[in-house]
């Protein structure tokens, strides 16, 4: 099963089309110390994957003012998905000391997650939910850290309140499946799996997982017709070739199963 890990931290976005690039660097044309442009231009440019670009904007407005913890946080966002652990740790707490808002609290926690020190986490979005008890991203990333801990029980009652406080949330809605798949709630796990599916039914993922479960509860069809679906979302991924080909074996379809796990062997050497 794959765990769904969308959303784990957040930085507020503002609108990155071309004509609000043009206007940030107009208004730093006219004033360069301008905070607010150096930090919503970064921003844009996180938005459309230019991080290098967007950590120098951002590097900008800590320079102009040291304290400014919207640049702060993030620019700890940008190290992080740029893989710069410690410098992302370094921002985000700095930010936390200057504006403890829940939000900023749950993107220490998940550096925290990222770093392996899952105890400093824990207290991070425990913080964070007693800031504010219906932050359903804190819910959502203490329940990802307890499954990763393989603590099941305590990873549903975290995914319940996140979907509680966030019905549309397909990432949580799935990972709540896949608990309750690890708890052996075959029938509450498949409801979940049909939710996700139908809040956001271009997600992969969500068909290569029901299909497992239909595996597990030998729905050999159903099984094949989810890894159909999710090969055809994304053709490259060996493991629904793998699994799809288990799925085919099992119908007793053994030419198609070699097929496809031949095509899984070669995806996998690249």
């Amino acid at each position: 099963f794959k765990l769904s890990n969308s959303g784990e931290a957040v930085v507020s976005t503002q609108s990155t089309g071309t004509q609000s690039k043009r206007d940030y660097c107009r208004a730093l044309h006219y004033d360069p110390t301008n905070l607010s442009a150096h930090t919503n231009l970064g921003i844009a440019l996180q938005s459309n994957g230019k991080m290098n670009e967007a950590w120098k904007q951002f590097t900008a407005a800590i320079n102009i003012s040291p304290n400014c913890h919207a640049a702060l946080e993030a620019r700890s966002i940008v190290n992080l998905q740029m893989g710069h652990l410690f410098g992302a740790f370094c921002d985000i707490n700095h930010a936390v000391k200057l504006h403890p808002t829940p939000t900023m609290l749950t993107n220490r926690g998940v550096i925290h997650q990222y770093m392996g020190e899952s105890m400093n986490a824990m207290t991070d979005f425990r913080t964070a939910l007693e800031a504010d008890p219906t932050y359903s991203l804190a819910y959502f990333n203490a329940a990802n850290l307890y499954f990763n801990l393989r603590l099941f029980e305590k990873a549903l009652r975290y995914y319940d309140e996140a979907v509680k406080n966030c019905t549309e949330d397909e990432s949580a809605v799935l990972n709540r499946a896949i608990a309750r798949v690890m708890l052996r709630d075959y029938v509450g796990a498949m409801e979940d799996f049909h939710t996700a599916i139908s809040l956001n039914p271009f997600a992969a993922h969500s068909y290569f997982n029901r299909g497992n479960l239909h595996l597990t509860l030998g729905n050999n069809a159903e099984a094949e017709e989810d890894f159909r679906k999710a090969l055809s979302l994304q053709p490259k991924d060996s493991a629904s070739f793998t699994q799809l080909a288990v799925a085919l074996g099992r119908q007793f379809r053994k030419d198609e199963a070699l097929e496809n796990y031949r095509k899984s062997i070669k995806l996998a050497e690249g």
